[in-house]
């Protein structure tokens, strides 16, 4: 046995509430990440019951090589399971998956914004749906593959960065709860991708070596524009005006939703500077385009707050992140009447995209986060 498996397995077993032989439902997506999580749980003593979440119609959207969640992954989730020891089994979520996730994406477009599923699935079906089942199954946490970490210290559960920078997913969690927290498990949290792909090796896994999954796992061809069109749900608007922020009509667009903002490439207009989409206005079919610099933006607004230590009643001061990728920024979130918050960043942020989460750290902890607004103040 390694060293690093062994001080994985020891850390696992420092968890401040999780006890031996502790029942867990681990979520199994058929990737390296999920796989070796329920296999370390497994041979750290705990009760593990992998659980595979069936979400949408694999055959219907052609899901492929590359994404996650295809019938080819159950299968690789279930070889797991069975050569290590422990209960595997499929669950229907398609109905709330259709309800929380894919009904918000397409509405998300055709309200001039550009949707997080991600972040959604986490919250309604990962960290909820899969909770009561868990609940239901007598197992007390639900774990899963997310390079984050959980502590506890003065009484109170805290979300944090992961130890990879590279891997964190912090930013997609923010909307957990100190209810949640205490009933969830990251055991890849201080580990690197490396590192994983290792511990696979060493737990005799066959898949240690299988590509990372990438793109929205129900969209066909990794087209949105294909599959809005394939959900029916063209707003009928049909051609509209792209427009120059200075008024000047520059062009006709197919659809404003098929466009989103910080979008360069594929707006069908010549012009003698690079033009990026700005704005997304729904209300008059009109993509508003502009300069690099017109991107910038000092401040956002954001509805649906989660706090994860409780509301903020004054200004805060603290870091923003504004897309999964991008640095966190020095921000002030000043709270709102309307329950909303305003957010106002010491330097200028490129393309601040109505739909997309801004997310507040402190210290590389996770106070809580949002979604921001595209009707702003």
């Amino acid at each position: 046995m390694s060293d690093l498996l062994i001080r994985t397995l020891e850390a696992l077993r420092e968890h401040p509430t999780l006890r031996p032989g502790d029942r867990v439902l681990a979520a199994m997506s058929g990737g390296v990440d999920s796989s070796v999580m329920a296999a370390l749980l497994h041979r750290a003593g705990y009760e593990v019951i992998g659980i595979s979440m069936q979400l949408f119609d694999k055959k219907a959207t052609q899901a492929s090589e590359g994404k996650c969640c295809t019938l080819d992954d159950f299968q690789d989730a279930r070889r797991v399971a069975f050569e290590a020891g422990f209960a595997h089994y499929v669950m229907d979520f398609e109905a709330r998956f259709r309800e929380t996730v894919i009904e918000g994406f397409i509405q998300g477009y055709l309200d001039g914004e550009t949707p997080s599923p991600c972040i959604r699935c986490n919250q309604h079906l990962k960290f909820s749906a899969l909770m009561e089942r868990a609940e239901s199954l007598g197992a007390a946490y639900v774990a899963t593959g997310h390079y984050s970490a959980i502590t506890r210290s003065g009484g109170h559960w805290h979300l944090r960065k992961a130890f990879d920078p590279a891997k964190d997913q912090s930013y997609f969690l923010f909307h957990h709860t100190q209810a949640t927290l205490a009933r969830t498990l990251f055991p890849l949290a201080h580990l690197s991708k490396p590192e994983v792909r290792q511990l696979g090796g060493e737990l005799g896994l066959h898949l240690a070596e299988k590509p990372e999954s990438q793109e929205i796992c129900f969209v066909t061809q990794d087209r949105y524009d294909v599959f809005l069109e394939s959900e029916g749900r063209d707003p009928g608007r049909g051609e509209g005006d792209i427009r120059h922020l200075d008024g000047r009509l520059l062009g006709r667009h197919q659809g404003y939703w098929r466009h989103t903002v910080g979008q360069r490439r594929g707006l069908g207009v010549a012009h003698a500077a690079p033009l990026y989409v700005v704005r997304i206005e729904p209300a008059s079919n009109t993509v508003w385009v502009g300069s690099e610099s017109d991107l910038m933006g000092r401040e956002l607004v954001a509805r649906e707050l989660n706090w994860i230590h409780g509301v903020p009643t004054d200004p805060l001061a603290c870091e923003a992140r504004i897309r999964s990728r991008s640095p966190e920024a020095e921000a002030l979130v000043i709270p709102l009447p309307d329950g909303r918050a305003k957010v106002a960043f010491a330097d200028p942020q490129r393309a601040i995209a109505p739909g997309q989460a801004v997310v507040f750290y402190q210290d590389g902890e996770v106070l809580g986060g949002g979604w921001i607004d595209g009707t702003g103040l």
